[in-house]
């Protein structure tokens, strides 16, 4: 199954994967879609496991903004130094998402890493994806929003992507 564009959905709710909320606060790209979350003709959901890969991702990508070469070998070799210079400039945007109308996240509990195997075993993939894939089931939203195909192997699921 591919993806449409996301001003095709019809629907009331969508699940959030972390790259949206990326394009969200690096670009200009998922603007429209943040503002009819934010005004309530849609309903978003993600998991508390997208600020981790968020923050994570977004991280390196202000390293990289500001340093020649690797991000991540940035990030390794001086570990406190970058965190002390750009966690001050993201801690406001994710504080900002934290409150954002309309938006839900779903907590991961015990029994998701149990739904998380069943979702690794049934449709082979990766863990996070998996773990992404319990969040949705436990919150019954299964329109995502997300660039990643691995969850088309999933019956059920009606994947959206950003334009532009």
């Amino acid at each position: 199954m591919s993806s449409r564009p996301w001003t095709d959905f019809t629907g009331r709710a969508l699940y959030l994967d972390t790259m949206i909320f990326y394009t969200f606060l690096r670009t200009e790209v998922a603007k429209t879609l943040f503002t009819r979350i934010e005004m309530g003709s849609l309903e978003a959901y993600t998991s508390v496991l997208t600020f981790d890969e968020l923050t994570y991702k977004l991280l390196l990508a202000l390293i990289h903004d500001n340093y020649p070469g690797s991000p991540l070998e940035h990030l390794r070799n001086q570990e406190e130094a970058m965190i002390a210079e750009f966690y001050p400039r993201l801690a406001p945007l994710l504080g900002q998402l934290l409150a954002y109308p309309h938006l839900t996240f779903v907590d991961v509990t015990p029994s998701d890493i149990i739904r998380m195997n069943e979702n690794i075993s049934r449709y082979y993939l990766r863990p996070r994806d998996a773990l992404h894939l319990a969040a949705m089931q436990a919150c019954g939203c299964f329109a995502l929003v997300s660039h990643d195909a691995d969850l088309d192997r999933v019956p059920g699921i009606q994947r959206y992507h950003l334009s532009g």
